[in-house]
C-alpha cells in the first residue's frame, strides 16, 4: 500500500505576524507558490510580478479536473513541468526564460494576454484588479473544462467603496461573491483599491480561495 505524500512547509520566519499566514502556509502546502530557499523567508510584502501570478494560477488549475474534449489541453501540469517552447510567445519574452512555457500556456487557453504593442512585460508588478481578472479568466477555463459547475455566488458581494468607475468594477464585485477573492486591502475598511500593485501575501491568498471554492472546499 502507497503511503500518500506528506508536503513539508517551510516554518518561514517572516510570515508569522502577517494578516494573510494561514493562507500563505496553505498555499505553499498545495503547490501554488513557494518560499525562499536560501533564508527561509516567503518576503509577504515583494511586488508580484506578471510571470509570478502566471505561476500560481496555473499551479492552482494543475489541482483540477479538467476534459480534453473541451479545452486544448488536458488538465494543466503544475507550472513546473509544462514543455519547453521553441518560440517567443511575445516579443519581449525569450524562449529561454523561466515563465516562458507558462506564458504561452496561458496565451494560448485565453487566460492572460500581452498588450497592443506586442510584449507581455513579465516582470511588471500585477495590479489588484488585473489578478482579479486573470482569476476570473481561470474560472472560466475551469468551467468550460468540465472542472466545476458555472460561476455561482457564494456570498453577498462587497459594496467597495472605490471601484465605481474602474474598468473592472463588474469582475472584482463578481470575486467578491466567490468565497470572498476580492476583499479590501488588509482585509480591513471598504476600499479595494484596484490600481495598487499586488504583494506576495495577498496574490497567494486570492489564489488559494479561488482553488478552495472552485474545489468545493
Amino acid at each position: 500500500m502507497t503511503k500518500p505524500v506528506v508536503v513539508q512547509v517551510p516554518n518561514f520566519t517572516d510570515v508569522n505576524a502577517d494578516i494573510y499566514a494561514k493562507e500563505i502556509q496553505e498555499a505553499v502546502q498545495k503547490g501554488l507558490i513557494a518560499g525562499f530557499t536560501s533564508n527561509n523567508t516567503f518576503r509577504p510584502t515583494l511586488d508580484l510580478t506578471r510571470e509570478q501570478m502566471i505561476s500560481m494560477v496555473i499551479n492552482a488549475l494543475s489541482k483540477l479536473p479538467v476534459s480534453r474534449a473541451t479545452v486544448p489541453h488536458d488538465p494543466p501540469p503544475a507550472a513546473g513541468n509544462l514543455l519547453k517552447v521553441t518560440s517567443k510567445p511575445f516579443r519581449d519574452v525569450n524562449a529561454t526564460r523561466w515563465s516562458a512555457a507558462m506564458i504561452e500556456w496561458a496565451k494560448f487557453n485565453g487566460i492572460m494576454q500581452g498588450y497592443s504593442d506586442g510584449t507581455f512585460r513579465p516582470t511588471q508588478t500585477v495590479t489588484r484588479a488585473e489578478l482579479m481578472a486573470v482569476l476570473r479568466k481561470a474560472i472560466q477555463y475551469a468551467d468550460e473544462g468540465g472542472g466545476i459547475s458555472g460561476m455561482l455566488n457564494k456570498q453577498q458581494p462587497i459594496a467597495f467603496s472605490d471601484i465605481s468607475n474602474h474598468w473592472a468594477k463588474k469582475t472584482i464585485t463578481e470575486m467578491s461573491a466567490y468565497c470572498g477573492v476580492a476583499t479590501p486591502v488588509n482585509e480591513t475598511g471598504n476600499a479595494f483599491s484596484p490600481n495598487l500593485g499586488i504583494r506576495r501575501n495577498y496574490g497567494a491568498a486570492a489564489t488559494l480561495r479561488l482553488l478552495n471554492c472552485l474545489r468545493g472546499v
